[in-house]
């Protein structure tokens, strides 16, 4: 049997998270050693943005376990994308990533928890903004929404080339590969399931979504109107 055929669900996820983490915390340690003012800055957004995904983790595991309550309430999604590009900029230029965030301002609101919800799309925007710094083409990460039959698909765009089987072997190999999400990104990219957890308390997933010749990762949302409906 496989390596990892016995971890749970949240078992890898944690394994992944771990993983993850190794790497910023070598980067603080050896950028402290000589490190000046500008330096001090980069230790600080490495490790704010890691510590991200840890308070992400940890708020996807309350939410499961229905230790910390949902929070439902409207949330304008242009207004959603808008506050998680700039909770990722201080990120996205530490690694030369420009952002852009491509959202209708007529889109329906949509009902969910915006904590939730938030600390989902900044955890996908970190996998995105570290592939795209790994790609030979610069091209900006991008955050979009936009209405569909089902809802609104709300998420992040890239270059990587990406395909439903592809995200389909990654939730396979979480907790059994180091790159479950290789075509990605190199390492564990746990932000990609960190995100997934979370969404997975407001019931919904992370799926592959092309937009504007563009390929990402997206949830779909169920507007309000839609909800009122049910």
């Amino acid at each position: 049997m496989q390596s990892g055929a016995y971890l749970s669900e949240q078992e890898a996820l944690f394994l992944s998270v771990t993983e993850q983490l190794v790497r910023p915390f070598l980067q603080i340690a050896r950028i402290s050693e000589l490190a000046d003012q500008e330096q001090w800055q980069t230790v600080r957004t490495i490790a704010d943005s890691y510590l991200q995904i840890a308070e992400s983790y940890a708020l996807s595991l309350r939410a499961h376990g229905k230790i910390t309550p949902l929070k439902l309430e409207p949330i304008a999604v242009s207004a959603l994308l808008y506050d998680t590009a700039h909770s990722l900029s201080a990120f996205a230029k530490q690694y030369g990533v420009e952002l852009e965030v491509d959202a209708g301002t007529r889109q329906q609101p949509i009902i969910a928890d915006r904590t939730i919800l938030q600390s989902a799309m900044i955890s996908l925007g970190q996998v995105f903004v570290l592939a795209q710094s790994e790609s030979d083409d610069m091209a900006p990460v991008r955050l979009s929404a936009h209405k569909s039959r089902y809802g609104v698909v709300a998420g992040m765009y890239g270059s990587a080339s990406l395909g439903a089987e592809s995200l389909r072997k990654a939730r396979l190999l979480q907790g059994k590969a180091h790159q479950p999400i290789s075509q990605l990104v190199s390492g564990p990219a746990a932000g990609v399931f960190v995100a997934d957890s979370l969404l997975q308390v407001i019931k919904t997933r992370l799926h592959v979504a092309k937009y504007h010749n563009l390929t990402g990762l997206a949830a779909t949302l169920p507007s309000s109107s839609q909800l009122q409906l049910v």
